[in-house]
């Protein structure tokens, strides 16, 4: 991993003395202002965003809906690069927003992180007609991975059908292991800032009314965060049903999109990065 034992507990030192100030805060960015303000140095943590296969029935397969078929680049690079906005400004982890990119998941280099961001979108909702299938070389790839102590966060799952397919997905990468869901008691809610309610944070089906079918806070669609908990208990994966913390992100300066449910996106993504760093 890139980020070695020693400066991990850094990290949390510093974090942990932050939170108490951040706790209660929203999360305003100010302007859309441009990329070039943040300069190009390298930095010590960048956002990575994983390429999977994707299910023969999603655009042809491959590794990107504008790459050739599949969906795992869904709401880039405006997620990535806004998330990484309130990361730097709210905690002290060495980033900047132009500091992500993408990588497949059988990629060597994905060793070299310790935080990998994947989202698992299948359209349309009710459907398996897109999202991941990994591969048995992902799949290993990604075993290697969270055993090694990186951390995974999933994203942008609606409904019964896609539930079914994540466990499917999940199931293949550890058969062996229990997906259990997270209670809001769990540190994870509350490493940094405190989460005592999980939001669910829309994506553009409804703040732009697009397929007409959900409303904000539909009952319809609880939000829950499930995991897998390696021998010690410590979370390796994340995957967030019922919510899109991506939109959450990708939409921070759009006027129309409700500004509660964006800081509740950065509030929650901060603490699964928090989380990923101190454990």
């Amino acid at each position: 991993m890139r980020t070695s034992p020693t400066l991990r507990a850094a990290f949390a030192t510093c974090l942990l003395m932050a939170s108490a100030m951040l706790g209660a805060q929203v999360l305003p960015l100010g302007s859309d202002e441009g990329l070039s303000l943040y300069g190009t140095d390298v930095t010590e943590f960048t956002w990575v965003r994983g390429q999977y296969t994707n299910h023969g029935g999603g655009r042809g397969g491959g590794f990107g809906r504008r790459r050739g078929g599949g969906w795992w680049d869904t709401d880039y690079p405006d997620a990535d690069q806004n998330f990484l906005r309130g990361v730097q400004r709210y905690t002290y982890v060495d980033t900047n927003p132009r500091n992500h990119h993408n990588i497949q998941l059988t990629d060597p280099a994905l060793y070299e992180n310790i935080f990998l961001y994947m989202n698992w979108k299948r359209v349309p909702i009710g459907s398996s007609y897109s999202g991941p299938n990994f591969s048995p070389e992902e799949i290993e790839a990604l075993r290697e991975f969270m055993f090694r102590g990186g951390f995974v966060l999933v994203d942008d799952f609606w409904g019964q059908p896609h539930l079914d397919d994540m466990f499917v997905e999940i199931g293949k990468i550890f058969p062996e292991r229990e997906i259990v869901e997270l209670d809001i008691s769990h540190e994870i809610f509350h490493i940094f800032f405190d989460i005592d309610r999980l939001a669910q944070v829309p994506g553009r089906m409804v703040t732009w009314d697009y397929g007409g079918f959900m409303k904000l806070d539909d009952p319809s669609y609880p939000p829950v965060v499930y995991a897998v908990l390696d021998d010690d208990g410590r979370v390796m994966m994340v995957a967030n049903y019922n919510t899109d913390l991506g939109d959450g992100w990708e939409h921070t300066f759009y006027e129309a999109y409700p500004t509660r449910y964006t800081n509740e996106a950065y509030k929650i993504g901060i603490n699964f990065l928090i989380y990923a760093f101190s454990h």
